[in-house]
C-alpha cells in the first residue's frame, strides 16, 4: 500500500499507523493516530485497498474545502433508517469502487462520467476523509468498541451538522467484503441508540419494512431468545412514523418470525 499510494496521491503527506495487537478497538486506534497528524486534512482506510487514479490528493483537498464539507468518502447512503440498520439503503446509496473477490473485480458505482459529488448521511469506512477541525469537534466514539459501527455513529454524528459527500474523482479496488457478525449486530443498535434519528427526513415506508425485516432476521441468526428479540424490535415499530397498517403488519412479522 505504502508504494501504491506514493506512486498516486500527488500531493505531500504522512502516513500515521497505529500498533494495534487486539488491545483496542479501532476508533481509539484512529483517534490516537490523528493526534499525531500534522497535516490538516485526515484521511482513515482500510489496509486492504489501492488507489487506481493518480493525483486523487489534490481532488479529496478541494472536496474537503468546500465550506459546509464534513466528510468524504467513497461510499455511503443519504437515507438513515429508524429501524436500526447499515448506511445502505436501496434507492438512496451513491458509490463509486471496484470490489475484487477472489481476484474478479467488479466495478460497482452509480455516477456518471463527469467528476461528481453526492450528498449523503453515512459513510463506509473502507475511506474517510475529513479536515483536522471536523475531527476535532466529534472524534470516534470509542463507546463504540471492536472492528464495527465506528463508520456510522462517526459519518452520522457529522452528517447532524454539516454535509457528508461520495466522490468519484477517488477510485479504490477493495479486496474483501463485509463481515455481519453479532458485534457488528450489537454496535448498530448502539449506534441507533447514541445518534437517534434524523427529525427532518422524510419515512420510506418500503425502505423501513425491508431493514425491519432483516434486523429480525439478525435477531434469530444470532440466538436471540424469543423474549429478548420480541423486546428489542417492538420498541422500533413507531406508529407515528409508519402508521397503523405498516406497524400491524410489522408486529404480525414480529409474532410470526420470532415465535
Amino acid at each position: 500500500m505504502k508504494s501504491n499510494i506514493a506512486e498516486t496521491c500527488g500531493i505531500p503527506y504522512e502516513i500515521i499507523k497505529i500498533h494495534n495487537p487486539g488491545t483496542m478497538g479501532i476508533c481509539q486506534a484512529y483517534n490516537l493516530g490523528a493526534k499525531q497528524a500534522k497535516f490538516r486534512n485526515l484521511l482513515f482506510i482500510h489496509e486492504d485497498i489501492l488507489f487506481v487514479n493518480k493525483g486523487w490528493g489534490e481532488k479529496l483537498v478541494e472536496t474537503l474545502q468546500i465550506p459546509d464539507c464534513g466528510i468524504v468518502g467513497v461510499a455511503g447512503g443519504n437515507y438513515y433508517s429508524h429501524i436500526p440498520a447499515t448506511w445502505s439503503n436501496k434507492g438512496y446509496n451513491s458509490v463509486n469502487f471496484i470490489q475484487v473477490v477472489s481476484q474478479i473485480e467488479q466495478y460497482h458505482s452509480n455516477f456518471g462520467k463527469k467528476s461528481e459529488r453526492k450528498k449523503v448521511k453515512g459513510i463506509d469506512g473502507v475511506l474517510l476523509a475529513c479536515k483536522k477541525n471536523i475531527f476535532d469537534e466529534f472524534k470516534f466514539n470509542e463507546d463504540i468498541r471492536g472492528y464495527h459501527g465506528y463508520d456510522l455513529i462517526f459519518s452520522l454524528s457529522v452528517a447532524k451538522k454539516y454535509t457528508n459527500y461520495i466522490t468519484n474523482e477517488i477510485l479504490i479496488k477493495h479486496f474483501s467484503s463485509g463481515n455481519f457478525s453479532k458485534e457488528w449486530f450489537e454496535n448498530i443498535l448502539k449506534v441507533r441508540e447514541i445518534i437517534g434519528t434524523f427529525q427532518d427526513q422524510k419515512t420510506d415506508q418500503k425502505v423501513e419494512r425491508e431493514n425491519f425485516y432483516k434486523f429480525i432476521f439478525y435477531l434469530k441468526n444470532f440466538n436471540y431468545s424469543q423474549k429478548d428479540s420480541f423486546k428489542i424490535a417492538i420498541k422500533y415499530i413507531n406508529l407515528k412514523k409508519f402508521g397503523v397498517i405498516n406497524s400491524l403488519k410489522m408486529i404480525y412479522q414480529l409474532k410470526h418470525l420470532v415465535y
